[in-house]
């Protein structure tokens, strides 16, 4: 991901930290860690590195027993907007990520996407959406710690509609601005975090109705950052799923957050999907892989997120 142009962008709680030469230039008031099962949709993607670990790189949101919702630019090359091709394992009933003794692997097996994200020129991130099919299907219903996000329907959530939402994530939790302007990340989180922000709340750029631009509630710099992208923004108190963190046109964590708008993407992509519809409009690409079998295996490493 380049740093001078549009960031990816994932959730992280900022904790107030003194740094020697620095300052902690955001954190995140009235943020929160999740509990068990408060969630229930949220997942993190992961992937076996060469280094022996497994690594968070990304969130999504359960759609339904076989289906992974997630932002396009998760899963391609951030120049070319081409499938990238990682082994990708969806991990799902998690709060802490480093315990292997909980949560569900499964591996995916077709990820989908919009053609027209292919499309778009370096540093732009419109139709940021993706939809990840599971080769075995996830134990909903059986398992009182997982459940599917709801989707809204076509025209909800549009301005003026500027109600709280939720934002959750492993995302980087803290960042640090050094006197002579340089920014450093911290590594990702191995625990999920959350918090409240507003959404439709313009930029000075504009979003347009396939975003959804949201800032946080107070005068401090809140929200997502690097390691959140694909993450859900959702309407908690109906369980329905607003937005797909996507990418922000700054650096600094918490100030500006754009989306990809759900609601704007149903019939023409969502639902194609789901209903094995797939038409010129999508692209998608098979992988073959049984890394969900040896996984547990591996210890969780956090990383800086880029």
């Amino acid at each position: 991901m380049s740093k001078i142009s549009l960031f990816s962008l994932f959730l992280g709680l900022l904790l107030s930290v003194a740094v020697s030469n620095g300052k902690i230039v955001q954190k995140i008031i009235g943020g929160r860690f999740a509990s068990n099962g408060q969630f229930k949709y949220q997942v993190s993607l992961q992937l076996i590195s060469g280094n022996g670990c497994t690594h968070h790189f990304c969130g999504g949101s359960i759609l339904d027993e076989r289906h992974i919702i997630t932002a396009a630019h998760c899963v391609t090359d951030k120049n070319s907007h081409q499938f990238n091709g990682v082994y990708i394992t969806v991990v799902a009933d998690a709060t802490y990520l480093a315990d292997k003794r909980t949560g569900l692997y499964h591996d995916v097996e077709y990820t989908f996407m919009p053609y027209s994200y292919m499309l778009n020129g370096a540093g732009s991130y419109y139709h940021d959406i993706a939809i990840l099919r599971l080769r075995r299907p996830l134990p909903l219903g059986k398992n009182r710690k997982i459940g599917a996000v709801r989707l809204p329907t076509a025209y909800q959530y549009l301005p003026p509609n500027r109600q709280l939402a939720v934002v959750s994530g492993f995302g980087v939790y803290r960042q640090t601005q050094f006197t002579n302007g340089m920014i450093a990340d911290s590594t990702s989180s191995p625990f999920m975090k959350y918090v409240y922000i507003r959404i439709n709340v313009q930029d000075q750029f504009g979003c347009d109705n396939t975003q959804v631009c949201a800032k946080s509630l107070n005068s401090y710099l809140e929200g997502t950052c690097f390691g959140d992208s694909g993450g859900p923004l959702v309407d908690h108190s109906t369980n329905t799923l607003i937005g797909l963190v996507s990418h922000s046109t700054s650096y600094l964590c918490g100030q500006m957050t754009r989306f990809t708008r759900v609601s704007s993407y149903l019939n023409n992509f969502i639902y194609k999907v789901l209903r094995n519809r797939i038409d010129n409009t999508i692209v998608y690409i098979q992988t073959n892989h049984n890394n969900e079998r040896v996984i547990r295996s591996y210890p969780h490493c956090v990383r800086t997120m880029e």
